[in-house]
């Protein structure tokens, strides 16, 4: 064989080995690409020749306690996208949109000019602005322009129980509070709308678009009750303003069950706008702040402070001290002169004061103690216990741990170590300081008190149901544990009641039940800087306890100085007042047992001037009106409304047409006595309601507050005496 023949064998053996190689690798490659990545490249082919639009699920309805009132609920709305390279007109169709939905042209513009697949114009439109859209698209044979179902997320309450629901944001996903800790359950599942396009991204003719159905979210049934979340706002902000303070807290729960009522922080925020300034504090100031100043402001303003922020409890922590020594033994509620307070007790090298501080309480019980919140008492109630046994009843308390309520952002409590703690730490923190818990923490320990010695885990969520209305999940009350006996708390009820009755708490006294309650006046910091917090936990009715009331207001300034006996004991009476007459709880003793006649305002509507004053007269009432009537007028309203509680000899006034009521301004009654109170009233026109007798601590509503004739002013009114 010739060595050119040689040589082109070799060339073709080489070129065969190539081609081999070749064929090999292309084989392999084809097997990559249909086997090992069919699926990816099936989604990706998919992608090419459709295009998904989201349609929103609608989020679960959040209900109160009642079932009946909407606290968060989703609208239908509309959301306007635009797949760029199908839209005609562009610049016709940048100056509607943007005249329609009040935006910037050049936004529209620049998205429309985008090389993307789609771009989303705005979202969560209303129905007039959507239905001008369809109608421009539909008159000018627009195309590129889509039209999908949106939800948008409203609050109808807007302020009420703001920072325990939370809000969403723009994707309608949960930001903060209930919403966030059951997003899972409320925000359902996104259906879509699948078209076909070219290569080209232009949608195809002759094709139908396909429609997957959103599955909407499960709805919730609170445990919170709006009418008495509504009477604890009221008087929250009431005494906010009134007091001058940085905030309040206050909750309402159910001790038997754990079940809260109400919960409520203020100042408020609207959920609706959830991200503007909420005091006019903030908003004089907000447009000078950084964008991280802001960020920072919002979370203050959104932030939960019953669960999420901690304090000194002061006195109203005692009832654990108590609560202890009488379980272990070392202490008997009744032992007269059993302790002694000279104004002060020293410990170790401190010296610690009591609230009375430089006179003395004297010779005192242990219930005596209590009722005049005597720091001393408590100082050698615990040194009686001792630090381990101490730490003991803290941890049964749960006073290292959170409560387990079902809300995001619950703050545990600040105890000291309990491998270090001293007799000076032992000695302050049995009277409530130097530790710092939070105000749902006070909440469940009244609850113990209440319950007959049963922690209890807080909840705010009873119910989750779907949208056909069955029960997906029922939280059903839980005991945590047992941590003192029936006994050791009934008797530290009575303690309380009678704190109530006879000593620092009378300012919480209700007409017709039997309350329990302790006050607190916490120092916050040490020295020059320091501060107060107010406080008062309620027990009511003691006879059969319903709820659990705590209040705190911090750094109050205003004229009534700080102590929890002044600021937060009337407002606890009143929550715990209207509340349980809303709850149909029977009051416990008559009114004639409290020497004031009340009774209930008849109805006079549709009755005769004749008539009407034959009823009130019957019923001791006077009647009165702005005009002169004869026998034979009919009655079309009156003040105060049917079914108020009203005392004897009270004045109701009646109209007989449309005419605009007469109005005054309620007078500054605080610190006159009951009588010239209840007279300065009746001169103008006013109703009174008494509670209490002494002198005025409070009133409601407000001096200055513009009310009708007849209208109802209720005073609390205590004897002088010392508070602390």
């Amino acid at each position: 064989m010739s060595y050119v023949a040689v040589k082109n064998k070799k060339r073709i053996v080489i070129i065969l080995m190539f081609c081999l190689v070749v064929t090999i690798l292309l084989f392999g490659r084809l097997i990559y690409i249909q086997v090992i990545k069919s699926e990816h490249y099936k989604e990706k082919a998919y992608e090419q020749q459709t295009r998904e639009r989201v349609v929103t699920s609608k989020r679960g309805t959040i209900y109160d306690a009642t079932g009946e009132k909407i606290f968060a609920q989703s609208i239908s709305t509309s959301k306007i996208t635009i797949i760029p390279n199908s839209v005609n007109k562009k610049e016709e169709v940048g100056l509607k949109l943007s005249e329609i939905l009040e935006i910037s042209v050049d936004d529209v513009m620049a998205k429309l000019n985008k090389n993307s697949a789609q771009e989303t114009i705005y979202s969560k439109l209303d129905n007039e602005k959507s239905q001008k859209i369809l109608e421009y698209i539909s008159k000018n044979d627009i195309e590129g322009i889509k039209i999908d179902e949106d939800t948008k997320r409203i609050y109808p309450y807007s302020y009420l129980l703001a920072h325990t629901l939370g809000f969403v944001g723009t994707d309608n996903q949960g930001l903060a509070g209930i919403e966030a800790e059951y997003e899972n359950e409320l925000k359902g599942i996104s259906g879509k709308i699948v078209g076909s396009t070219d290569g080209k991204g232009n949608e195809t003719p002759f094709t139908n678009e396909q429609y997957v159905d959103p599955i909407d979210g499960k709805d919730l049934i609170l445990t919170i009750d709006a009418t008495i979340q509504s009477i604890t706002e009221k008087y929250l902000e009431k005494a906010l303003k009134e007091n001058i303070g940085l905030y309040a807290t206050a909750i309402v729960i159910r001790p038997s069950t754990g079940e809260v009522l109400a919960i409520a922080t203020a100042p408020t925020f609207d959920l609706n706008d959830p991200f503007s300034p909420n005091t006019d504090e903030l908003k004089q100031k907000w447009d000078t702040l950084t964008k991280e100043d802001k960020s920072k402001e919002l979370n203050a303003m959104w932030r939960n402070k019953v669960i999420s922020d901690t304090a000194e409890p002061g006195s109203s922590f005692k009832i654990v001290t108590v609560a202890a020594a009488i379980e272990e033994g070392v202490a008997n509620m009744d032992d007269a002169g059993a302790y002694n307070c000279n104004g002060f007790m020293k410990i170790d090298s401190w010296i610690i004061k009591c609230w009375r501080y430089p006179r003395a309480h004297g010779a005192e019980s242990l219930r005596e103690g209590i009722m005049n919140s005597c720091n001393p008492v408590f100082m050698q109630v615990s040194s009686k216990l001792g630090v381990d046994t101490y730490v003991k009843y803290l941890e049964a308390f749960n006073l290292y741990s959170k409560t387990g309520i079902d809300l995001p952002g619950e703050a545990t409590g600040i105890m000291h170590d309990k491998t270090k703690m001293t007799a000076v730490d032992l000695a302050t923190t049995s009277f409530g300081q130097t530790i710092q818990i939070t105000t749902l923490q006070t909440a469940v320990n009244y609850s113990a008190i209440a319950n007959g010695g049963y922690i209890i885990k807080p909840f705010v969520v009873k119910e989750v149901r779907s949208k056909n209305g069955d029960f997906e999940k029922k939280t059903e009350s839980q005991i945590v544990k047992q941590i003192v006996s029936k006994a050791t708390a009934d008797i530290t009820l009575s303690a309380l009641e009678d704190t109530v009755k006879f000593g620092t708490a009378k300012a919480a006294q209700v007409r017709g039940y039997r309350v329990a309650g302790k006050t607190a006046t916490a120092e916050v910091g040490r020295g020059a800087g320091s501060t107060y917090m107010a406080g008062f936990a309620g027990i009511a009715p003691v006879n059969s306890p319903e709820i659990v009331v705590v209040v705190n207001i911090m750094d109050p300034k205003g004229p009534l100085g700080h102590q929890g006996s002044t600021l937060c004991a009337p407002v606890v009476g009143s929550i715990i007042d209207e509340t349980l007459r809303y709850l149909d709880v029977k009051p416990e003793y008559t009114i004639e047992d409290n020497n004031i006649k009340e009774k209930v305002v008849p109805d006079l509507n549709n009755k005769t001037y004749e008539e009407a004053t034959k009823i009130l007269i019957e019923n001791g009432f006077k009647i009165a009106s702005d005009n002169n009537l004869i026998s034979t007028d009919v009655i079309i309203d009156q003040i105060p409304k049917v079914g108020a509680s009203l005392m004897e000899g009270s004045t109701i006034r009646v109209y007989i047409n449309k005419d605009t009521k007469q109005t005054v301004n309620v007078p500054d009654l605080r610190n006159k006595s009951t009588e010239v109170a209840k007279k300065a009233l009746q001169n103008i026109g006013l109703n009174v309601r008494i509670i209490g007798n002494g002198y005025v601590l409070t009133q409601d509503p407000s001096l200055n507050t513009v009310i009708e004739k007849g209208s109802i002013v209720t005073i609390k009114c205590v004897d002088t005496m010392d508070l602390p």
